[in-house]
């Protein structure tokens, strides 16, 4: 996602709008790959101050990630408001610990500031729905589906069921 910021230079101090698109590849997110099922838009203005110019828009995006429960592929929209400072490089040595963008020419490289904008809006754990009941422990089965078969003899499969029968007693312990 390339910003042409040649308007604003003959304009400096003076908000320029912009709408840009681009497609991008695969990502990864909290362990998991998502993909971009749409291009990713970003639009709003940008201000030449100096050698630094002030992004400020909107970006959005149509994500598709396996569910965190049952793994099946979910879409997530995700919007982002984006407001990022770009310096322009000068060739100076500069510290590699400093978190701000550099930019050359006249071309400005958005890719990394929408890019983080948009991962942390997304949840932490995307589901195809709330109440997602998630795979049996067991066979695998997707319990959204169907119940399986497996899970009725589970509690006398469990090691801890005789510690159940603990509690129904009423005698202090």
């Amino acid at each position: 996602m390339k910003l042409d910021i040649t308007k604003g230079i003959q304009r400096k101090g003076v908000d320029v709008p912009f709408n840009l698109e681009d497609v991008w590849g695969p990502d990864r997110w909290n362990g998991d790959s998502l993909s971009y099922v749409e291009p990713v838009s970003f639009s709003g203005h940008y201000m030449l101050a100096d050698e630094t110019v002030i992004v400020r828009g909107e970006a959005r995006a149509l994500v598709e990630s396996p569910c965190a429960r049952c793994l099946t592929p979910t879409k997530t929209l995700v919007t982002a408001e984006v407001e990022e400072a770009f310096v322009r490089d000068m060739g100076q040595e500069f510290d590699p610990d400093d978190d701000q963008y550099r930019y050359q020419g006249h071309v400005i490289e958005l890719d990394d500031a929408v890019r983080t904008a948009l991962l942390l809006e997304l949840p932490s754990r995307i589901l195809c729905k709330e109440d997602c009941k998630g795979l049996c422990a067991q066979c695998g089965a997707n319990l959204n589906i169907n119940a399986c078969s497996c899970q009725k003899d589970l509690p006398n499969r469990n090691p801890f069921s005789a510690l159940a029968s603990l509690l129904n007693e009423d005698e202090e312990v």
